[in-house]
Formats: C-alpha cells, sequence, structure tokens
C-alpha cells in the first residue's frame, strides 16, 4: 500500500508520520535514531504494510515535524511523554515497536515503563541501555560532531556525498538508489536556498542521556523489566552496542531473538535479508 503523510499536533507540536497499511491492521511502530526521520523505514514498512499498519514518526525537530525554540523538547524525557500522547491520539493500544538507536533506547524506556502493559514485540535494533557509559566515547564524540554541524552545500549531489561519507562503511550496505532516497529525505533548503540536514542542530545536546536520566531510573533495571518479546539487532562492528553490552542484554533476557550483522552503527533494515527475520519475529 502507498505511503501516506500525516500531520497531528501533540502537546503543542506538530508531528508529521508516515502510515502504510490498512489502519484497521496491527500497529507497527518505527521510530529512528538521533538525526535521522521515519522515512528511512520506507523498505521494511512497505514490506510490512500488507500486514500491519505501519506508523513512522518524525521526532520533534526532525524530519517534517515542528522544530521547538524550547530545547528541553528534545530530551528524552520529553520525547517519552510526547510519544505516549502521540500514541493515545493514533489510538494505539497493543503495538509492535522498531527502534533504530535512539528510537530503540526510547522503546526500551517506554517498554520498561510507562508502556509496559502496551509494547509486546520490541525491536531494538543496534543500540544500548545507557549510550553515556555503554557506548564507546570516541562513537559519541564523533556523533555529537558531525550531529551538532550539519553541513550547509550547493546540491543535493553534495549532500548525498556528506552522507556517504558518514554512513558508509558503519551502517549495512545501501544502493545507490537508497543514498539518494536518503539524501533527499533527509535534507532541506535554508533561507538563501542552499541545502542541510532537515533537523534541528540543537537535538545533539540529549546525545548521552539514557532515556531513564531524569526520573534517576538504571537504564540497565528498566530493560532488565521488559515483557515485551525482544528481538536484539546487532552491527558486529557496531561502538554503540558492543560486543560486552550485547553479551549483556541477551544474557539478561536469554530468550530474545538475536539478529548480528557484518556493519557498524547501525543495520539499516533495508534488505529482504535483514527484514525478514524481523518479520518473522513481529508475527511469533
Amino acid at each position: 500500500m502507498d505511503r501516506r503523510d500525516l500531520f497531528t499536533t501533540v502537546d503543542g507540536l506538530e508531528i508529521h508520520h508516515t502510515a502504510w497499511g490498512d489502519d484497521s491492521a496491527p500497529p507497527v511502530v518505527c521510530v529512528h535514531g538521533l538525526s535521522r526521520n521515519g522515512r528511512d523505514f520506507d523498505p521494511i514498512a512497505a514490506e510490512l504494510s500488507s500486514t500491519y499498519h505501519v506508523l513512522c514518526p518524525d521526532l520533534p525537530g526532525r524530519g517534517l515535524s515542528e522544530w521547538s525554540d524550547d530545547t528541553s523538547r528534545y530530551t528524552n524525557a520529553s520525547m517519552i511523554e510526547l510519544l505516549i500522547a502521540w500514541l493515545d491520539s493514533q489510538d494505539l493500544d497493543t503495538i509492535r515497536w522498531i527502534g533504530t538507536s535512539m528510537g530503540a533506547g526510547l522503546g526500551m524506556a517506554l517498554a520498561g515503563g510507562p508502556l509496559g502493559d502496551r509494547i509486546t514485540k520490541l525491536v531494538i535494533n543496534d543500540m544500548c541501555p545507557d549510550p553515556g557509559t555503554d557506548a564507546e566515547p570516541a562513537a559519541i564524540e564523533r556523533i555529537a560532531t558531525y550531529v551538532g554541524a550539519p553541513p550547509v552545500v550547493d546540491t543535493i549531489s553534495e549532500f548525498e556525498s556528506y552522507l556517504r561519507e558518514i554512513y558508509g562503511g558503519r551502517v549495512s550496505p545501501m544502493t545507490d538508489a537508497e543514498y539518494r532516497r536518503m539524501a533527499v529525505t533527509s535534507s532541506r533548503r535554508t533561507d538563501d536556498g542552499r541545502i542541510t540536514a532537515n533537523y534541528d542542530p540543537a537535538i545533539v545536546d540529549g546525545l548521552t542521556q539514557a532515556p531513564n536520566d531524569d526520573s534517576g531510573g538504571d537504564p540497565w533495571a528498566v530493560y532488565e523489566s521488559i515483557d515485551a518479546d525482544i528481538c536484539l539487532v546487532q552491527g558486529t562492528e557496531s561502538a554503540i552496542c558492543t560486543d560486552s553490552t550485547f553479551e549483556r542484554m541477551t544474557a539478561i533476557h536469554p530468550d530474545c531473538s538475536t539478529l548480528r550483522v557484518a556493519c557498524g552503527h547501525h543495520p539499516a533494515l533495508n534488505t529482504p535479508e535483514l527484514i525478514a527475520p524481523v518479520a518473522t519475529f513481529l508475527a511469533d
């Protein structure tokens, strides 16, 4: 089924999401990484749309969702509150959740906390419970550097080259067409007509914050408390979900499904080989 673009005002911010599949089908919510947006999930959403109602929101300050002058709206605690309100606005009760990077961290916080009775399936795509302590410091520094200062270039082609530079060799392989789609869906025009990333650079402030920091909760205790079925996806060269973190996560939930992909941070969930295991997990 074709992608639909929808907008909902939640807590004073207009939130964009793409929707796929029949509205009456079981819902799957896909939440993106720090500086990304819901269009990253186009390949897996299109595949799942024959069975599920797939919703892929842009979090505040990203994609087509509204920016905020109050940068506290970009903290994990604020985004958790907003996501709960947004899910309520969409009348979503029982939820299957696919989260990549930050979106997986938010999924863990929700499934181990306020949405523990609503999230039944949780796909954690290359994320650790506490990035401030679990991830390699050099990786966090690198992300902070490029997210906090997105380039301003003259053409989409130049912007695509930039995306290839920062993601190539780290995310799982993508085709030329996928990089072009990524450039088109990740860019915006500046006031003087040039090209830059379509997110507010202020989002970088919450980079190392675990989703439970504001409430004082232990992220690993929250992860342990998750009752939902879990699928852990890891890039085998990831500096965010390292081998030691992956082993600790699987030891805590030994019955979880696992998918390990030969890449860094993060698997793109863009090919049949990566989509099929996730679809099987969601259906079980």
